[in-house]
């Protein structure tokens, strides 16, 4: 009788095991719910290190249906984004805030080749950013619109607008973008438009009265309550469009003792910066209250910032609008630089709080700088804020760069 150990294959005859399969993973047993409900509780920044797992984890991390799951479980992140151009370079450079515990620093992500250089603009759905028009040479518009996929990083072009813009305003109301102003002819028929994610369609807008060449040039544009969206032109006067009554409006000028720029609404007010560094507010209801115009009051607490802040150059201008300036300035006798005369400093938001990017020049390098503010109503009408947090957040040789912001925008994942 053979010994149970003359059975037994020597070591060096063993059959070896197979790789497990690229699509395995350890939650692979798991049923989709199941997985997409631990995948949820995971932070971005890992959810990113993941999606390299396998297949079936990059398809699960790229699916509408772990955005929903993340929103429903109370498990989204704020997370912010910078694009920067570095001349004379004119490819956008696009940025992630990457969060430290003691830490914040700007991190690079996929950027597009193509993608306009100046006078485009941004607009954020879900988990996408939308970057409409702008200048792709010194005086040529673009019609394109690029969507950046914040899940994955990745880019794609969706359908065209009907004519091409620059510094146009734009808006999200009801899950549908309008667009409207930035284009040479102000009786296009398409001077306004709509898109719809979800059909991937664009319509045109009833045309809006008494437009005006300068109409073309606008710098800001904010969404009150919702339903109604405000442009802001060059002289920082307002117009509005309503969606749900499909009507157009003139509001208030701001006042002219001041240029402010990136206006923004949080928790139902209107923040903005001004060239001096400082955050100012106001009422919505202001822009449409004659005759009194917009009354706007600043935000207290952030002396230690003015300095810096009023100092900075890190804002991108477009060199058509400065172009303009500078044949314009002539005629009335002013020597300033426009880069002189508007806010350096970049002014969004992410969820209820204020991000400030701003630049300081040491003696053998450049940084770029950001702070997070929380705002506090006070009684007596006063809004507080304080720093979060603030450090540079990259820094790079005066010399050979010279980084100016083109868009900072927040995305909830």
């Amino acid at each position: 009788m053979s010994n149970s150990a003359d059975n037994k294959e020597p070591p060096h005859k063993k059959r070896k095991t197979s790789p497990p399969d690229s699509s395995w993973s350890p939650l692979s047993s798991l049923p989709d719910e199941m997985i997409l409900s631990c995948l949820a509780r995971v932070s971005r920044l890992d959810q990113a290190a993941l999606s390299l797992v396998s297949k079936s984890y990059r398809s699960l991390m790229a699916s509408p249906e772990l955005y929903k799951t993340r929103s429903e479980l109370g498990c989204v992140e704020n997370c912010f984004y910078v694009c920067l151009v570095t001349p004379p370079d004119l490819t956008p450079r696009w940025f992630i805030l990457r969060r430290g515990e003691t830490l914040n620093r700007l991190s690079p992500i996929t950027s597009l080749s193509s993608q306009s250089p100046e006078a485009s603009s941004v607009v954020v759905i879900d988990w996408g950013i939308y970057v409409i028009g702008g200048f792709i040479k010194e005086t040529t518009r673009t019609s394109d619109v690029w969507l950046l996929d914040c899940r994955t990083h990745t880019w794609r072009q969706v359908p065209s607008m009907g004519v091409a813009r620059a510094c146009a305003a734009v808006g999200v109301v009801n899950g549908k973008i309008y667009v409207f102003g930035g284009c040479l002819d102000p009786d296009s028929s398409n001077w306004a438009e709509v898109f719809d994610p979800k059909t991937q369609t664009w319509d045109s807008l009833p045309p809006m009265p008494d437009r005006i060449k300068r109409d073309q040039y606008l710098h800001d544009s904010v969404v009150v309550r919702g339903d109604k969206i405000y442009a802001v032109d060059g002289i920082d006067r307002t117009y509005c469009y309503s969606p749900s009554e499909g009507k157009w409006g003139r509001g208030n000028d701001a006042p002219t003792n001041g240029n402010r720029r990136d206006w923004c609404v949080i928790d139902g007010l209107i923040f903005c910066i001004s060239r001096s560094g400082s955050v100012y507010w106001c009422e919505p209801d202001q822009l449409e209250c004659e005759p009194e115009g917009m009354y706007w009051r600043k935000v207290k607490g952030l002396v230690s910032l003015k300095k810096r802040l009023s100092s900075s150059r890190l804002v991108h201008f477009d060199g058509k609008i400065e172009a303009l300036w500078e044949s314009y300035k002539i005629t009335i006798g002013r020597d300033k630089k426009l880069i002189d005369l508007l806010p350096g400093t970049r002014l969004s938001n992410s969820g209820s709080n204020i991000v400030l990017l701003w630049d300081v020049s040491e003696e053998d390098h450049l940084e770029i700088w950001c702070a997070e503010i929380s705002l506090e109503r006070r009684q007596g009408h006063e809004i507080w804020g304080n720093i979060v947090w603030s450090n540079a957040v990259m820094s790079v040789d005066p010399f050979l760069h010279h980084y100016k912001v083109l868009h900072s925008v927040s995305v909830t994942l």
